[in-house]
């Protein structure tokens, strides 16, 4: 478990948020959840004189919100990055022991996204060290649950209000304006129980749901084509799960599916999942025995935040002056930042490193990309008035 701790201030905060363990605790390996995470950075706020602030928003799961008051504290920049993890399950080197080697700093979370959430924390303690107020307030905020269901962030865009928010994943320093929305949902074939020996006596879930994705297959997804978009690519569809059946002797009552459909701005998660609703209902009127339900458990907005923004001609200056360059575009994997944009707060995301290490069995960070995040992040809260 030894590891030598870095000489810059940085890359060594970030070795000690990646020792700490904030997996999930609704996903594999999770136990004790983002509060010891919290605990560390109420230490740092503490020692850099920030106040801030903890809310509880499950038993033992607390967001966090350190604030710099502003020039004009009627305008607000808000910075958001999620304190959990996802799973170490899958990890093949130690997740918690933040190695650096040629120039990668290792770890679970040291990607997504404890990166861009140190590099936040930095921008924010030079602030204060520097003794020059910030033309706005200046928001950071710790969320819980990015991994599950979101609900940190919702609880953030339910309490708080800002001008424009920047929330950290990773983009390799690109920044994203728009990203793609999901609905989730399962669907459930109740059938009716016999012995094998005859299985006239019973109905079979797990045939009855075969029929279901065929026709999914060939009623929705050639559908799928028509919906696009320039910056986050089409809608797309994956079933993702599939249980069904007790033993090989019955004819089993009961198949369940769980359907992942991206969506793209333009569209709702609501519209997204109709489709299945009317294929159901028409299914269910061609055979008498199909008895299927549809059971959505999480719908998501996508996020789209046009490029004449605030936030983003802050995050466009902010790029070229750090980096030499800034590039807009979109991606397909959904954030905390839909959030904040449906309650009406413009919205980017952009952080070091890549979606290709998350959640990887061997999750890394290039250590240049960290210290250029926290540079940029920096330049953000001069740049925004």
């Amino acid at each position: 478990m030894s590891w030598t701790r870095s000489d810059n201030e940085v890359l060594a905060t970030l070795q000690d948020a990646v020792a700490i363990d904030s997996v999930n605790p609704d996903l594999p390996s999770g136990t004790v959840g983002e509060k010891n995470l919290v605990a560390y950075l109420s230490d740092f706020f503490r020692d850099a004189d920030i106040p801030f602030e903890t809310y509880e928003v499950l038993p033992n799961r607390p967001n966090i919100v350190a604030r710099l008051e502003g020039k004009h504290p009627h305008r607000a920049l808000l910075f958001e990055a999620h304190l959990d993890t996802a799973s170490v399950s899958v990890m093949t080197i130690d997740p918690f022991r933040p190695v650096i080697a040629d120039g990668k700093l290792y770890g679970r979370g040291a990607c997504d996204t404890k990166a861009g959430l140190v590099g936040m924390i930095h921008a924010l303690r030079r602030w204060k060290q520097s003794g020059e107020q910030p033309n706005v307030n200046v928001l950071f905020c710790g969320a819980i649950d990015e991994e599950h269901l979101f609900r940190g962030a919702l609880h953030l865009a339910e309490n708080f209000t800002a001008d424009g928010a920047v929330i950290a994943e990773p983009t390799e320093l690109h920044i994203i304006r728009a990203h793609k929305g999901l609905a989730r949902f399962r669907l459930i074939v109740h059938g009716r129980a016999a012995h094998s020996a005859k299985p006239h006596l019973g109905i079979n879930a797990i045939t009855k749901m075969a029929r279901v994705i065929r026709r999914i297959e060939e009623d929705i997804v050639p559908t799928l084509a028509q919906k696009d978009h320039s910056l986050t690519g089409g809608a797309t569809l994956n079933i993702g799960v599939i249980h069904g059946g007790v033993q090989v002797n019955f004819v089993p009552d009961r198949c369940t599916i769980e359907v992942d459909r991206r969506v793209i701005p333009g569209e709702t998660p609501d519209e997204a999942v109709q489709p299945f609703y009317t294929l159901l209902e028409r299914m269910k009127q061609e055979d008498a025995e199909l008895h299927v339900t549809l059971e959505p458990f999480l719908l998501d907005a996508p996020m789209e935040t046009p490029e004449d923004a605030d936030i983003c001609r802050v995050a466009s200056e902010a790029c070229r002056h750090v980096l030499g360059r800034a590039a807009f575009t979109g991606v397909p994997y959904g954030t905390d930042a839909s959030k904040f944009t449906r309650a009406g707060i413009p919205a980017v995301v952009f952080g070091p490193g890549s979606i290709d290490q998350a959640h990887g069995a061997v999750e890394w960070v290039e250590c240049e990309q960290v210290l250029q995040a926290t540079e940029v992040y920096f330049e953000m809260i001069r740049r925004f008035e």
